[in-house]
């Protein structure tokens, strides 16, 4: 525990400028990049530009300081509004609050090194507290094809690697169940899912995912949906519900009159979302998930009420990949945001939500 406690580096707000502004409220901005203001002895002074999904506006935090020790480090994972950056040297893993726009205090936690190079970009994190710093935490990454990197910082010195049965790629999410207190991913082509315990063993279990209640879909529907590119996704709502989501984008392209290629692009087709039942565990489908509403992104998938966030959508998924927009769930409709205001989305390098998971006071 004083080995943990002696990694973490706080930073206070500035409030000796006069360009300094009050935090924006807590809501799940889109990390979009930011705008560099000057240098300090700390590191670099920034703001960070966001998008807000209540207003489809685009918004500007106050000023704060990037450490010096997250310079020039890519930005791998999200999980509870917490960004974990690779260090491109060492390997060491660096998690840290400093992209809140409500927090006026940021702070860093240096992880140990991971001890290779990630070979995959498709990365993802899942931290099982919103308050590493307060609480005993675990972390799950996927840095690597066939292996779950797992790490309890207030215990362990370095990370455990743990060989899976199944491919991890191209996009298996991972998530973190409060419910369950285990850590959840899906196979590559979403045929199974699997546990992982951390207080019992580092052994992930597996069960077949069974979906029922398939929608009805004309068969040249179905074989429309087969030629697009899939990815999975598990989320689970602030009651503990779980659910399973299948994303399906189509690639267009257009070709010039001498047959090459001029201009591609991706745009959703779909989402089918499965419910699991809380006596067999088998995902059954729906198209209504009531007052929630899911984020969807490189970071761990997250879902909230829309009542405690006036202006978003009940029933709704927001996301981004090659595109930004939300799905409305019962008409099926899908409705991408406006480019001209937010720039491509395709070139966004932090496309994380950032979960408001803090205590709203």
């Amino acid at each position: 525990m004083a080995l943990f406690l002696s990694r973490i580096l706080t930073l206070s707000g500035r409030r000796g400028n006069a360009r300094f502004f009050s935090s924006l409220p807590q809501f799940p901005y889109l990390l979009m990049g930011g705008k560099k203001f000057g240098e300090s002895p700390e590191g670099k002074i920034r703001k960070h530009r966001l998008f807000d999904p209540t207003t489809e506006e685009t918004v500007y935090s106050k000023e704060k300081t990037i450490p010096k020790k997250l310079n020039g480090q890519p930005l791998v994972g999200a999980s509870q509004g917490w960004i974990a950056s690779l260090e491109n040297k060492d390997l060491t893993v660096h998690i840290t609050d400093v992209y809140k726009p409500w927090l006026s205090s940021s702070k860093v936690i240096s992880l140990p090194s991971i001890g290779f190079k990630p070979s995959t970009h498709a990365t993802r994190v899942s931290f099982s507290s919103s308050d590493p710093v307060q609480d005993d935490f675990s972390v799950a990454a996927k840095f690597d094809e066939y292996r779950l990197s797992v790490c309890r910082p207030c215990w362990d010195s370095k990370w455990t690697h743990i060989e899976t049965a199944y491919s991890l790629l191209p996009a298996s999410d991972l998530m973190y169940s409060k419910r369950d207190k285990v850590f959840y991913f899906t196979s590559f082509k979403g045929n199974y899912m699997a546990s992982l315990d951390l207080s019992n063993n580092f052994e992930p279990e597996y069960q077949h995912l069974s979906l029922r209640n398939l929608p009805k879909i004309p068969e040249v529907g179905w074989e429309m949906l087969d030629k697009c590119f899939m990815t999975h996704h598990l989320v689970e709502s602030p009651s503990g519900e779980l659910f399973f989501i299948k994303w399906y984008t189509q690639c267009i392209h257009k070709e010039d009159k001498d047959g090459d290629l001029e201009f591609i692009h991706s745009n959703t087709k779909r989402f089918m979302i499965f419910k699991q039942d809380g006596m067999s565990k088998d995902f059954c489908y729906t198209e209504d998930i009531g007052d929630l509403c899911i984020f969807l992104s490189k970071s761990e998938a997250f879902c909230l009420s829309a009542s405690m966030y006036p202006r978003l959508k009940p029933n709704s998924i927001y996301y981004i990949g090659p595109r930004l927009g939300s799905y409305d769930l019962a008409s099926g409709t899908d409705r991408p945001f406006t480019f001209d205001r937010l720039g491509d989305p395709s070139l966004v390098r932090t496309p994380f939500w950032l979960h408001p998971t803090d205590p709203i006071a």
